[in-house]
């Protein structure tokens, strides 16, 4: 079975389908975009891709609300509530990580309505929540083992921000949880919705 492999059309198809139609017409534009890409393109998109895309903005804008949040208005460091969060990543506060979570929230809620999922104004900051607390989770397991290891940073191929590892510890536990909701939670929605 193909988890997400289903076709169902978001609210924003009938916005993107005429614009990409008419790309496609215009001989100037098509001219010059490679003959294989129309074929790789096909609408609507599955399901799958479409939670993909959106999970994959959640977690990255709770990383930047996040950050910016805690810049901003942080005063309480995480290690008031959790010393080995605190020692493992000292500069993180409980308000970059409640900024970090209203980012992921507002994000999965519109992600959630724009693919039509059955209770979205629930399901929705639901998963906001549990991708930003669990990209948490795997950037500290990250950070950890940084610090295990004595080293500052994962590697210098991007430059200023530690690494590639420092650019994926988020998936490390957001992963399974978006498997579990693409693959079982979301489709049970579905059907109890029908019912």
């Amino acid at each position: 079975r193909l988890i997400g492999a289903g076709r169902q059309p978001t609210r924003l198809a009938p916005i993107v389908q005429p614009i990409f139609t008419r790309l496609s017409e215009i001989s100037s534009v098509s001219s010059k975009v490679p003959s294989f890409l129309p074929k790789t393109i096909h609408l609507p998109i599955t399901t799958g891709s479409n939670f993909i895309f959106w999970s994959w903005l959640c977690i990255a804008f709770s990383d930047v609300g996040g950050y910016f949040a805690g810049r901003r208005f942080g005063k309480t460091k995480l290690s008031a509530i959790s010393p080995a969060a605190g020692k493992t990543s000292p500069n993180k506060t409980v308000e970059g990580v409640v900024g970090g979570c209203v980012f992921s929230v507002i994000l999965a809620t519109l992600g959630a309505w724009i693919q039509k999922w059955p209770y979205w104004s629930i399901v929705g900051p639901i998963h906001g929540v549990s991708l930003a607390l669990l990209g948490l989770l795997g950037d500290l397991t990250a950070s950890m083992l940084k610090r295990d290891a004595g080293l500052k940073d994962f590697g210098d191929f991007i430059p200023d921000h530690g690494g590639i590892m420092d650019r994926v510890d988020s998936y490390i536990f957001t992963a399974p949880w978006c498997w579990l909701m693409c693959g079982y939670v979301i489709p049970w929605l579905r059907k109890f919705a029908n019912a």
